[in-house]
């Protein structure tokens, strides 16, 4: 049974995503070819698996076709700030992608776990990527500077310590913030407390004010926090 599924309708769903993750170095000069190749690897792959009778379901399609993509977007964008000459670019990526493509067919057909399966394609593309650059070198078509800074690069972890980064962030503010809220918390409760059995004091007009102006500068505090943290 052919796992067909709607690959046009995914592959520009997975542009679109694509464009809102783009880095901004990338978006600045090379915005709308990068998202050309996206789009064009997308449909390519998912037009393959979508026809491909060893496929079982549609869902199992999309999964290697999203692959596929992701990997084209992370490897272009290393690409693109290499020092490799764009005149090679396109032939690299087809290597990739007929690795990423073989690979995740044989993932399926053993039985691999979706894990498993990330794990043995990011393994044979990094060996596959590395193999393109290395043949270029042998070639003379690159230098031993340009090829060493190709290897190195690697958005996807780039972006993986970006968001380990802002993790961390996050739980440092919240570490932060958390003895200020459990005050305001309190005195919110004390002076609601003393609003309802002290309620014809002369002194809890004052009192309010004064808890009025703490709360606000609390929430002051708070919102400046988490604005000027990230």
């Amino acid at each position: 049974m052919v796992a067909t599924f709607d690959y046009k309708s995914f592959a520009k769903d997975l542009t679109k995503q694509a464009e809102d993750f783009i880095p901004e170095d990338i978006a600045l000069k090379h915005k709308k070819e990068f998202l050309d190749k996206i789009y064009n690897y997308t449909y390519i792959a998912g037009e393959a698996f979508s026809n491909d009778e060893t496929i079982e379901n549609s869902d199992t399609a999309k999964v290697l076709t999203q692959i596929i993509s992701e990997w084209t977007f992370h490897k272009y964008v290393d690409l693109l700030r290499s020092e490799i000459p764009k005149i090679y670019h396109e032939s690299i990526l087809q290597k990739l992608a007929y690795v990423a493509f073989e690979m995740a067919k044989e993932s399926t057909l053993g039985n691999l776990s979706q894990d498993e399966m990330l794990e043995l394609v990011e393994v044979q593309l990094k060996k596959a990527y590395e193999k393109s650059c290395r043949h270029l070198l042998e070639q003379g078509q690159i230098s031993q500077s340009a090829f060493d800074m190709a290897i190195k690069l690697s958005n996807i972890n780039s972006m993986t310590n970006v968001n380990s980064n802002n993790i961390s962030n996050d739980k440092i503010l919240s570490k932060s913030t958390f003895k200020y809220t459990l005050v305001a918390l309190v005195l919110a409760v004390i002076t609601a407390l003393l609003n309802i059995f002290y309620d014809e004091s002369a002194n809890l007009t004052i009192f309010n004010v004064v808890s009025v102006v703490l709360l606000s500068a609390y929430v002051g505090f708070y919102f400046g926090a988490n604005k000027y943290s990230k």
